[in-house]
């Protein structure tokens, strides 16, 4: 009887190794053979320095990437059966156009394509960090070592990054930056475009810039590795901009979401040192059916997704999210069919390699004009606060898109009546009860007579869930029209 136990253990030993052998020769056959050490360690060490534990942050990411690429892959059916447990519709303000219009063709994604996304993206991934490991050795020749052996960090300071191409987005940037110097803000500034477009006149419109501060630097810089698209929008830069930002300490800004007061104070907030990165939220929430939630192996999050008007990165803490949300922007055509553009590419690359990031501690409101006999309407630009919950960016996304003859331009404010985050929290905690904020408020954008948002009520909630302010009851908010204009805003 011993021997037949002893003899059936060697038999389950063996097919344990066996398996474990299996199952690191089927993760290495698309990994590049001199990436993984002979030896991964069970605890990794925090890593609190880019340049002084590349290995240790190797070894990280490997883990990361092993895990994310090992999740199991579900049918668009097991997806949303799952997924409709933690992401309901009823009460929800959803993106129903997107969702309506690509039913078909999410149903149809099949879990081959799936596997080949993962498999592209762990490839990517690997491939950027060997670049940078022989980018950073070389570096390292170069640099005088001292006697403990350990290169010191080298940084590249902090700044904003825009993009603007034609001449309206220029002279947005031209007004933001005004605005950015009227708070004493003396970050560097580089604005990127695509080779078709910004004329000489539009060049020397921004560089002219610089001259505002004598310690002040605008630098005009075109977008490498792609060309702008044939959609209504050029989606694609953003990502790459801030990746090729000479930047470590990252400020990105959409030309027209203008802050109400210098946005270098964020970077002192203790979420920006908790974190390296933080993000702002959209109008509309996440959807069981979204292909997002197959590709990263995740179930649906109760939240609202990713805006990307405004985006503080670290590049020494998050490299891994520049070069992913980087590819994403070079296979747009792929992936941004359901990540809302790159609006919540910022959010998927995030909870693919398990980055928390900290956020406003209140939704985003819809500001603009009041039109006469429709008491809902009339927004056109998402106001978003700051970690603390007081309004801080002016995102005025539609202005661009219609003319308005109203006076003010600023007029009222429609928000969620529940739109506060309690117990310390800020966009991107799930935690109950901040999964419900929002409940029962509808948005959309009504593109006749001109391009406005409509919030209200959805059918069944009391009218309450939606509360109407003046712009001016906040001080933070009051005189921004003024100086928006007196800055050269136009519309």
């Amino acid at each position: 009887m011993r021997t037949t136990r002893i003899g059936t253990a060697a038999i389950l030993l063996v097919i344990i190794l066996s398996l474990l052998t299996w199952k690191r020769n089927e993760f290495t056959n698309y990994l590049p053979s001199d990436y993984l050490p002979e030896e991964v360690p069970e605890k990794v060490p925090e890593a609190n320095n880019y340049f002084h534990t590349d290995e240790t942050q190797r070894i990280q990411l490997a883990k990361v990437i092993q895990e994310f690429v090992d999740r199991p892959i579900q049918t668009w059916d097991e997806a949303v059966k799952l997924n409709s447990q933690t992401c309901p519709t009823e009460g929800i303000n959803y993106d129903k156009g997107a969702v309506e219009e690509n039913d078909q063709k999410w149903r149809a994604i099949p879990s081959t394509q799936i596997s080949d996304w993962r498999h592209a993206i762990a490839a990517h991934l690997y491939s950027k960090h060997r670049e940078e490991k022989a980018s950073l050795d070389k570096r390292h020749e170069d640099l005088a070592v001292p006697s403990d052996g350990i290169a010191k960090e080298i940084k590249s300071g902090r700044g904003i990054v825009m993009a603007a191409g034609d001449r309206a987005a220029a002279i947005r940037a031209r007004t933001n930056t005004r605005l950015l110097r009227s708070y004493n803000c003396t970050l560097p500034i580089e604005i990127f475009h695509f080779s078709s477009e910004l004329s000489e006149p539009d060049k020397s419109l921004l560089e002219d810039l610089s001259q505002l501060e004598s310690n002040s630097k605008v630098t005009i810089r075109l977008v490498q590795g792609i060309e702008k698209g044939n959609g209504w929008k050029a989606f694609q830069i953003k990502g790459a901009a801030i990746q090729q930002s000479s930047f470590d300490e990252i400020l990105y800004l959409d030309t027209d979401s203008y802050p109400l007061r210098n946005p270098e104070d964020l970077f002192k907030s203790k979420h920006w040192k908790e974190t390296g990165l933080l993000l702002w939220p959209d109008y509309t929430k996440s959807h069981a059916t979204n292909p997002l939630w197959r590709l990263l192996g995740q179930q649906c999050r109760d939240e609202y997704e990713g805006e990307s008007g405004q985006i503080f990165i670290s590049r020494s803490r998050h490299q891994d999210v520049l070069w992913l949300v980087e590819y994403f922007a070079v296979h747009h055509e792929e992936f941004y069919g359901f990540m809302g553009g790159d609006r919540d590419s910022f959010r998927a690359a995030a909870l693919l390699l398990n980055k928390p990031w900290a956020g406003p501690g209140r939704l985003n409101a819809a500001a603009g004009v009041v039109f006469e006999g429709n008491v809902n309407g009339g927004g056109h630009t998402m106001l978003q606060a700051d970690m603390d919950g007081k309004w801080m960016f002016v995102h005025a996304n539609l202005i661009k898109h219609s003319q308005f003859t109203q006076r003010p331009l600023w007029k009222t404010i429609h928000r969620a009546a529940n739109d506060k985050f309690v117990n310390g929290k800020t966009y991107g905690s799930v935690e109950k009860p901040n999964d419900r904020l929002g409940l029962g408020v509808s948005l959309h954008v009504d593109p006749t007579p001109r391009m406005v948002t409509i919030m209200k009520a959805m059918e069944g909630y009391d009218a309450g869930v939606v509360v109407v302010e003046e712009w001016d009851k906040y001080e933070e908010l009051r005189g921004f029209e003024e100086k928006w204009f007196g800055f050269g805003g136009v519309h």
